[in-house]
């Protein structure tokens, strides 16, 4: 996906940069929001393509976000970075992309082109 604007939303903001540099080239936008209360209210306030989620968030966890994703006019393609993840592979939507932490940051790229 070229041009697209992404959302990482995580608790490490170390993710945060990496994610930013290695999409830059990719997308146009690239915001963060470091738990999922804000994250929620990001997207609901603008329009994004993808969202890199961590499941462990503080202020809501990331099947809340998940759940409030569900209710968006036009949900963004979601990309879940947990290391528990395999848990709970059926409260996903059919079409979220899991990545299970630790993970090579190189499939972060690639995941957002094949979308």
């Amino acid at each position: 996906m070229e041009n697209c604007a992404v959302l990482v939303v995580d608790d490490d903001s170390s993710l945060h940069e990496v994610v930013r540099l290695l999409l830059r080239k990719r997308c146009r936008k690239v915001d963060s929001a470091s738990d999922g209360a804000r994250g929620v209210e990001m997207l609901q306030s603008g329009q994004y393509d993808v969202v890199i989620l961590d499941l462990m968030l503080p202020r809501l966890n990331g099947f809340q976000v998940i759940d409030r994703l569900k209710n968006l006019p036009k949900p963004p393609k979601l990309i879940v970075l947990s290391a528990i993840s395999r848990h709970f592979d059926d409260r996903f939507p059919e079409d979220a992309v899991i990545l299970q932490k630790p993970f090579d940051i190189t499939r972060v790229d690639e995941v957002v082109s094949s979308l």
